[in-house]
């Protein structure tokens, strides 16, 4: 049992495991094990590989072709319409869910997750035959309307969001929505002006005689509910297929832009945290200084020979700190790091420390500019 379920899901298994949902995954179960047993084959309990299934469309064609010299024209005729209907079917399948996988790469593209939220039904409207999208957010059991797109007619959409902000849709039974909240599966519902599950006020507002609706999920939460529809057309299961491709891959978007969001506000914090750190430890070396011996007695205390600004005053307020300043005045003066240790007694290893936070603190690429950001200060404050 354990390898039969290893044999489904390990790398073994090959793209078609990975990359259809689970419901195509089971059609294509069914199809080749019927193929497998018509042609007499065992089946093997593994889910078929792109080339397993190749395989048996090609032995499948060579048997009816062989079965096709036994058969009268009008079977041949019928059989080649069959065919014919078939590989349509799936042609229109293949593009519709291409075109749909190229409007939701457009909205990885965007880096707001609300922004991501608010362009999904212009961009399913664009990527669909769908001509009336509505998304609406999940909130305390209600479906609030926040995104809409109407085709050619924007004025229209804009009154629905309003209209459906204002008297939030309760996802309670016997709502056709709250059971599609609770299964996590697009789902398509037809003769909507008969359909006890559906809200009248949605229909009122949408007009839709049939739509698909299907939730937006991440991490495991629904987050949004996503209604299409096309006024006057009828839909099928490709439009519910359809629906829940984009909406599997909305949530993937939301959520993709959402963890960069967290990951640019944990790097400004950690900056923000580093420099108060830098800041520390920079007063804690200048106390260890300050009760260093200076110079034999009788020597000037180095405190008066330090150029700057005047005892008290730092024109770098909250960004260096005071022997941050001092170590800037001095390198603006043109000493250098050696120079700058000999004043102010301190190793140069200490100053070569400070000076590189000065440069990151001020975000200036070299000593010359952070040199000139302080001169323009110091003349700005008189």
């Amino acid at each position: 049992m354990a390898t039969a379920e290893r044999s489904r899901t390990g790398p073994e298994a090959g793209p078609l495991a990975t990359s259809l949902d689970r419901r195509e995954l089971h059609r294509v179960r069914e199809a080749a094990g019927s193929a497998a047993r018509l042609l007499g084959h065992e089946g093997g309990g593994r889910d078929p590989d792109a080339r397993t299934v190749a395989a048996l469309i090609t032995e499948l064609e060579a048997k009816l072709t062989a079965a096709e010299r036994d058969a009268d024209e009008g079977d041949r005729v019928a059989h080649a319409q069959d065919l014919a209907r078939l590989r349509e079917r799936f042609r229109r399948r293949r593009e519709a869910i291409g075109r749909a996988e190229a409007g939701v790469a457009g909205l990885r593209e965007m880096t707001s997750p609300p922004a991501i939220l608010e362009a999904a039904p212009r961009e399913l409207c664009r990527s669909s035959e769908f001509d009336r999208v509505l998304l609406s957010a999940v909130e305390d059991g209600r479906m609030v309307a926040t995104a809409a797109h109407f085709e050619d007619d924007p004025e229209a959409a804009a009154a629905a969001v309003e209209r459906l902000a204002e008297r939030p849709i309760q996802l309670e039974h016997p709502l056709l929505e709250a059971e599609v909240l609770r299964r996590r599966r697009a789902t398509a519902v037809t003769d909507t002006r008969l359909n006890p599950r559906v809200s009248p006020l949605l229909i009122a507002i949408s007009g839709w005689d049939a739509y698909v609706v299907s939730p937006v999920v991440v991490q495991g939460s629904v987050i949004a509910v996503l209604h299409a529809g096309r006024l006057g057309e009828p839909l099928d299961v490709l439009h519910r297929d359809l629906l829940w491709r984009y909406a599997v891959g909305l949530g993937q978007a939301f959520e993709s832009a959402s963890l960069r969001r967290g990951l640019r506000r944990e790097r400004e914090y950690m900056r923000r945290f580093l420099d108060r750190l830098d800041a520390r430890l920079g007063e804690l070396s200048d106390g260890a200084v300050r009760f260093a011996p200076s110079g034999p007695p009788g020597a000037a205390d180095p405190e008066a020979r330090r150029p700057g600004p005047a005892h008290g005053e730092n024109p770098f307020e909250g960004v260096l700190t005071r022997r941050e300043v001092e170590i800037l005045a001095l390198l603006a003066d043109g000493l250098t790091n050696r120079g700058i240790a000999d004043r102010l007694v301190i190793s140069e290893g200490t100053v070569k420390f400070h000076v590189a936070n000065i440069l990151r603190k001020l975000r200036v690429a070299n000593r010359a500019e952070a040199a000139s950001r302080y001169l323009t200060r110091t003349l700005e404050r008189g």
